[in-house]
This record gives structure tokens, sequence and C-alpha cells, in this order.
């Protein structure tokens, strides 16, 4: 019996081995297999990511031109900000310059309607050509004109300044009344003729002669009250006059013959139209309208009656 379980022990054993020496050459073929596999997978990633390496060089250097053409274009667009912040400001200068233009041609025209006579300093130094009328007077409305008067004229472009200033007193329960307003030339000298008659070469301290007179502007205004029943003499001690010495310059209204003046002597009734500007200026200063330097007074022709 040994023997009989030796041989097939024998044939077992051999088999065994077959089947091992069969096995280990299959896992050698698939080790082998999967090794050429791995190599060529791994040669396969080394070409893609050389490939990849490449292409992401490429990209990076395109990157870097587009970065090179878009700080151009940012430089470029910078320079046409500037080109256009310079052009504004030049358009800005010109339409500054245009503006001017236009403001000093309008204020030439201005000027040209507003006459140069009506802020000169006449009174006995300055003569005012005995051909001169205003060049457009209106009728004081008879309510504001002394009972005994009638037909007062004044400069049409100062009226609403003076009929502002009447109702303004009306309001404060100042009864100011007109006694006299424009006289020509030859009134004038009428009236001084009449003076000189009456006061001999007094009548020269209180009465201008013709051409030299404020009223023949058509801006002067000589004011007194019904109490005084049309006389000038003691206007000066009167509410009314006290009013007009706090409020006439806020209508354009100023003393031209204050106390003490070089001109005449001091005359509380007669006011002369000058501008709410002039008027308003020389109240603040304290000065008096003879003693300002004609260049300066001219500065306010302007804006006589705005």
């Amino acid at each position: 019996m040994a023997p009989m379980l030796n041989g097939r022990t024998h044939w077992s054993v051999l088999v065994l081995c077959v089947l091992l020496a069969g096995g280990a050459g299959f896992f050698f073929y698939q080790t082998t297999q999967l090794k050429s596999s791995l190599v060529t997978t791994a040669q396969e990633a080394d070409d893609t990511e050389s490939h990849l390496t490449q292409r992401l060089a490429e990209a990076v250097e395109t990157i870097q031109k587009r970065d090179g053409q878009l700080s151009e274009l940012e430089n470029e667009l910078e320079e046409t900000k500037e080109d256009l912040r310079d052009a504004e400001r030049t358009i800005e200068e010109f339409e500054e310059e245009y503006r001017t233009t236009i403001n000093a041609v309008k204020d030439l025209n201005k000027l040209s309607q507003i006459d140069e006579e009506l802020l000169q300093q006449y009174s006995r130094v300055y003569f005012l050509n005995e051909n001169y009328i205003p060049e457009r007077l209106t009728q004081i409305d008879e309510k504001w004109v002394d009972a005994t008067k009638s037909d007062e004229y004044f400069l049409a472009q100062a009226w609403p300044f003076l009929e502002d200033l009447l109702e303004d007193a009306e309001r404060d329960d100042i009864d100011l009344r007109v006694l006299s307003a424009y006289r020509s030339f030859d009134e004038q000298a009428q009236l001084k003729g009449q003076y000189l008659q009456t006061y001999g070469e007094g009548a020269n301290t209180f009465s201008a002669d013709q051409g030299y007179s404020e009223h023949q502007l058509g801006t002067a205004v000589d004011f007194t009250i019904p109490a005084l029943a049309g006389q000038l003499a003691g206007f000066g001690d009167t509410e009314a006059y006290q009013w007009l010495l706090d409020n006439a310059y806020k209508h354009g209204f100023i003393l031209s013959y204050p106390k003490d003046n070089a001109f005449y002597v001091y005359e509380p009734w007669h006011w002369r139209f000058v501008g709410e500007d002039l008027a308003r200026d020389l109240n603040r200063d304290g000065r008096n309208f003879y003693e300002v330097p004609q260049r300066e007074l001219n500065e306010y022709r302007l804006e006589l009656f705005d």
C-alpha cells in the first residue's frame, strides 16, 4: 500500500508544481504587462506634462503680451483723459471770455442808455449845457405835489424811486410834498433873476445860476410839508427832514448841500437821486457827494437805476 501512496503523492506534487509554475508565469506575465502599462502611462504623463507646460508657457507669454497691451491702452486712455481735461479747460476759458465779452458789451450798451450827466457834480464849478434836456420826463402825481404848485416833472427812469420814497414816508405818517423838481435852463435863469431882485447878491448863497443847477438834470427835488404852506424855511426842523436823513438813501437819494458844504448854504429840503448803491455807500461812509472824486462817482453809473 505504501508505494501506491507515494506514487499519488508524487503526482499530486507534480500537479501542484505545474499549477504553481503556471500561476507564477501568469503572475510574471501580469506583472510584466502592468509594468509596461505603467511605463506607457508614465510616458504619456510626461508627454502631457510637457505639453501642458508648453501651453502654460504660451499662456503666460500671451498674458504678458496682453498686460503690456493693456498697460499701453491704459497710458493712452490716461493721455486721452488729460487731453480731454485740457480741452474742457480751454472750453471753460473760452466760455468765460465769451461771457466776459458779452457782459462787457451788455454793460457798454447799458451805459450808452444812461445819461452820463446824471452823476456829474454840477454846482458853481461844473456847467451844464443850456441846451441840455433830460431824455424823458414824467409828471409827478399831483397827490405828491405841494398845493401851491402844479405840473412838476421828474426824470422818468428815476421816478419809481421817488414814488417809493414818498409812499414809504406816507406809511410812516410823514406827509412829504414836492415843492420843486425839474427846472429847465430858462426856468432856472428866471428863478435866479427873481431871487436877485429880492435878495440881491445874497441870492448867490442859496440859488444856482442857470446851467449849474441840479434841477436841470431832472433828478433833484425840493421837499416841503403842507404845514409850511409852500415855503422851504423851517423844513430842517421838521420830522419829515429827520425821516429823510434816516431813510432817503434807501431809495437812492442824498442831501446835496448839508451843513458846511463848499457850494451853497445848508439846504435841508434839496435832495438828489444818485442811485441806491451810491447813496447807500455815501451814507455808510459819512461822505458828501461833492467830496467824492468824479472818477469814483462814474463807477456807479452802470447800476444807477438797478
